[in-house]
């Protein structure tokens, strides 16, 4: 199979530090650096700071295996932690067709990310759905003027709330006393209630975030949803304990779009045990319909 030259990157992995790199028929390549401009309160990358780019891999490797004039979607994303996602450096995403069987529209793809020594990091698994609806914002998508780089914003020297129980620091982070930190800054997550075992958010879709059907990318909801998950772990945890997600599985029920006003991002620990806890998410509209679905396991420790 011939390689061919990387087609356009859109605006949006741009913004995120994602390249594109040279690909083939079903199979996807990219790169993207990560460091202070997406890190969580704690000033640290976690899976939401490349939510983007566990939603581009897989997706485009289907993307590039349909007729013309087909698009495809994606229905589930997994992406499951074999390691800590590093602070600073650059990673490295590959993803790849499992199946793909047109007759039923219906595809597997897979992937994985490394960390700049080639150490594995993740393992990403989707499911994907071929649709004819037409990709009208191709043109702003790939061909738009660059989207500019926000500058991020400021992270609370994580001593100055080391002492504190994990339920005081998020209620913090609701308050202002502490700052929600840059990831959450970029997606404009606003935390609404807090309290043992629950968080709710909202945030408010952009422009920007849009793909080329016109709809938010499955990133940003990846993203709002492992920074909710993580919020709603660290209200168990007490002074001094620390808690990472492992894994992230997320079902797309309905796209949201661009301009359907805010987003509720409601996370809620199902199971919590010595070492492990189970938290589900909800994404919903401003009417309660269901947009997205997700469940993680968080380490405790």
């Amino acid at each position: 199979m011939t390689a061919t030259a990387a087609p356009p990157t859109d605006r949006l992995m741009t913004l995120m530090g994602a390249r594109r790199g040279e690909s083939e028929p079903g199979h996807t390549h990219y790169a993207q650096a990560v460091g202070p401009r997406f890190h969580d309160h704690r000033g640290r990358t976690i899976l939401g700071s490349i939510g983007v780019l566990v939603d581009a891999v897989p997706g485009s490797a289907a993307g590039r295996s349909v007729p013309a004039g087909t698009q495809t979607v994606l229905s589930q994303v997994t992406a499951a932690l074999a390691a800590p996602l590093p602070d600073h450096g650059e990673l490295v995403a590959r993803g790849h067709v499992v199946h793909l069987d047109l007759d039923t529209g219906i595809g597997l793809s897979a992937g994985d990310v490394t960390g700049p020594d080639g150490q594995p990091l993740a393992v990403l698994t989707a499911r994907s759905v071929v649709v004819s609806r037409g990709a009208t914002h191709a043109d702003t998508v790939f061909g738009g003027d660059p989207l500019p780089v926000p500058t991020a914003e400021p992270v609370t020297d994580p001593a100055e709330f080391a002492d504190l129980p994990g339920l005081d620091v998020v209620t913090a982070v609701a308050s202002g006393a502490v700052a929600r930190g840059p990831l959450a800054g970029l997606f404009g997550v606003e935390l609404a209630a807090v309290e043992h075992g629950r968080v709710v958010a909202e945030f408010t879709p952009q422009p920007w975030m849009a793909n080329y059907l016109g709809s938010v990318q499955g990133g940003n909801l990846i993203a709002t949803s492992d920074l909710l998950t993580g919020l709603t772990a660290q209200t168990l945890t007490a002074p001094g304990q620390d808690y990472r997600a492992l894994d992230l599985r997320i079902d797309f029920v309905r796209s949201p779009t661009i301009d359907g006003g805010a987003v509720r991002v409601e996370s809620a620990v199902v199971r919590a045990g010595r070492r492990l806890a189970l938290v589900e998410t909800t994404l919903t509209d401003a009417t309660g319909r269901l947009l997205a679905r997700a469940a993680a396991s968080v380490q405790l420790r």
